[in-house]
């Protein structure tokens, strides 16, 4: 039987403990994350920063170091790519005079893109919308800065793209790591585990008092409500690190 009256058992006070740690520290962890704004790039996030009139980019990319580091070079934007030991390559965006009409009417300004000083894309840039349209005045389908951008498992796969060089040109969007909704769910499911484990014999008193008399937890109960609490803890754990995990 529980013991209230005489004290809780070291399983109920490691719990409680827990408990009471697991919510403070993922309140601090939470909070310091979403002050800190990221850039999502292929499988990871970069940490933006800035050294005067350049803009700098890094963290890790499949497991590898990488920065980008962008400058203005002009009237153009000049984007360098290093990773690790692995690669190592600087796009251009440029701003050639006219403007490309489209099929659908109106007209965008022309753009050029370069990597390794080779063309790979010219044509006409929407601002408004972030899409790309061909010289013939054509959507580019596949191509939009607003969308995101992935590679394969392996390195051998993984290639700079349009969209790689013009998402930092033209000044990504930032993302924030950790959930507030989500920790809230944790820090509820702690709480009511916590009542639980700190008053197990008033919770099963109030669950059985109006259908039992003087109802009493058999021993298979208690084991039971033991493996219960220590389950749930782990469950709020996984929530919370699940928050933690959230992109947003």
């Amino acid at each position: 039987m529980y013991e209230e009256t005489t004290g809780r058992t070291l399983l109920q006070k490691i719990l409680l403990i827990l408990l009471l740690a697991m919510a403070i520290l993922f309140t601090v962890l939470t909070a310091v994350f979403r002050s800190q704004p990221r850039v999502q790039w292929a499988d990871g996030l970069l940490r933006p920063s800035r050294e005067g009139e350049t803009a700098l980019y890094t963290g890790s990319v499949h497991g590898e170091d990488a920065l980008v580091r962008v400058s203005p070079d002009g009237g153009d934007t000049v984007v360098e790519f290093l990773i690790g030991s692995r690669l190592r390559q600087i796009g251009r965006v440029t701003w050639p005079e006219g403007a490309i009409p489209r099929e659908y009417g109106g007209s965008v300004p022309r753009i050029q893109v370069l990597l390794d000083d080779v063309p790979i894309f010219s044509g006409g840039y929407d601002a408004a919308s972030g899409t790309l349209y061909r010289e013939d005045g054509s959507w580019e389908s596949g191509l939009s800065v607003s969308a995101d951008t992935g590679y394969g498992s392996y390195w051998d796969s993984f290639a700079l793209n349009v969209f790689d060089v013009l998402r930092f040109a033209l000044g990504p969007d930032t993302v924030r790591r950790g959930s507030w909704g989500i920790y809230v769910c944790g820090l509820f499911l702690s709480g009511i585990t916590a009542v639980d484990v700190a008053f197990p014999r008033a919770l099963f008193y109030l669950q059985h008092v109006l259908s039992v008399q003087d109802p009493e937890p058999t021993d298979l109960y208690l084991a039971m409500q033991k493996v219960s609490w220590v389950a749930l803890t782990a469950a709020a754990l996984g929530v919370y690190i699940w928050g933690l995990t959230m992109v947003s």
